[in-house]
C-alpha cells in the first residue's frame, strides 16, 4: 500500500509562510496594482487579497479627489480582538465627512471589473456599493454592520462606536498592568492569525485556529533536522483531530480514488471548506501528497 508523503515540516512549512501572507502588500493608490488578484492586463473580474489598509485609503482620495486618512490601524481597534471577528480599521472619510468602520477582509474580498488587479478599482467598486447601499436606505453602511459601517466618536470616553451595531472600536481606558497587555497581544496576535488563515484557505475559524495551533507545534520543533518518529506521531494527531482522517484513511486514499473521495468530503465536513480545498490546498500546505 503506497503511503502519503508526508515533506519535512519544519518552521518553513507553506502553512507558516501562510501566516505572513496578509502583511504582504504591493503597490498603492493612484494606479498602483495589488498582487494576488490576477495583475495581467485582460479584462475580466478581480480582487486585491493583499490590498493594505494605507493602499485602500491612498486609492479612495484617488477616485474621490479627497482628504481621507486612517484614524485606527487593524491592530489598535477593539473590534478586531473580538473572537470570530474580522480585522477592522476606522478612517476619515472626507467624501462623506464622517468616520467609517471598515472589515479588511471584506476590502479584500470585493469583486471589480477591469483589465488588472489594482486598489483604484477596488476603490471605485466599495463607492459604488456603497451608494448602492445608502439608494437601499442603509445609510450606515450594510445594516448588520459586518462589512463597514458609519462610526461616531465620544471625546468624552474616547471611543468610536458603531451606529449600526453599538461595537466599540477603541477602549478609552488605557491598560497599565504591562502582563496583562502582553498577554493580549499575544491573544490578538493568534486570532489575527486565524483569520488570515480562515480567509485565504476558506475553512471554518474553528479549523483555522487549529491549523494555527499546529504550525505553532511545527515551529517549535527543531528546523535545521527531519522530524523523528515521535514528532510525526504528534503532526498525524493533529491533523486527525482537524480533518478526522486517521493515518490509515490518508493511506488508502493514497492508492484509492474512492477512498479519497470520500475521505476529502469526511475533511471537508471537519474544516468547512470543499473536498476540492482540501485535497489541492490544504494537505499540500501540511505537506500531505497522496499522489
Amino acid at each position: 500500500m503506497k503511503k502519503p508523503s508526508m515533506k519535512n515540516l519544519t518552521s518553513s512549512l507553506l502553512l507558516s509562510g501562510m501566516l505572513t501572507l496578509a502583511s504582504c502588500s504591493g503597490g498603492g493608490g493612484g494606479g498602483g496594482t495589488i498582487g494576488g488578484g490576477g495583475g495581467g492586463s485582460t479584462y475580466g473580474a478581480y480582487q486585491s487579497p493583499l490590498a493594505t489598509v494605507d493602499a485602500f485609503v491612498d486609492s479612495l482620495n484617488y477616485v474621490d479627489g479627497a482628504n481621507s486618512f486612517v484614524e485606527l490601524y487593524t491592530d489598535e481597534t477593539i473590534r478586531s480582538s473580538y473572537v470570530g471577528e474580522e480585522d477592522w480599521f476606522v478612517i476619515w472619510d472626507d467624501a462623506f465627512g464622517e468616520n467609517k468602520a471598515v472589515s479588511l477582509q471584506y476590502i479584500r474580498s470585493i469583486v471589480y471589473y477591469d483589465y488588472m488587479s489594482n486598489t483604484d478599482a477596488l476603490a471605485s467598486e466599495f463607492r459604488a456599493i456603497e451608494s448602492d447601499d445608502i439608494a437601499n436606505g442603509d445609510l450606515y453602511g450594510d445594516y448588520y454592520g459586518d462589512d463597514y459601517e458609519v462610526v461616531d466618536y465620544d471625546p468624552i470616553t474616547g471611543i468610536y462606536y458603531g451606529v449600526n451595531t453599538g461595537y466599540e472600536y477603541e477602549d478609552g481606558e488605557e491598560t497599565t498592568d504591562v502582563s496583562l497587555m502582553a498577554a493580549e497581544s499575544e491573544e490578538i496576535k493568534f486570532f489575527k492569525k486565524a483569520s488570515a488563515i480562515s480567509y485565504e484557505f476558506q475553512v471554518s475559524i474553528s479549523a483555522a485556529m487549529g491549523l494555527v495551533t499546529l504550525s505553532d507545534k511545527l515551529t517549535g520543533m527543531a528546523a535545521d533536522r527531519d522530524l523523528s518518529a515521535e514528532d510525526m506521531a504528534a503532526i498525524e494527531g493533529d491533523i486527525q483531530k482537524l480533518t478526522n482522517l486517521s493515518a490509515t484513511d490518508l493511506m488508502l486514499a493514497a492508492v484509492d480514488e474512492e477512498a479519497r473521495a470520500e475521505a476529502m468530503d469526511t475533511a471537508a465536513e471537519s474544516l468547512g471548506t470543499t473536498a476540492a480545498n482540501v485535497e489541492q490546498r490544504l494537505l499540500p500546505a501540511l505537506g500531505i501528497e497522496l499522489q
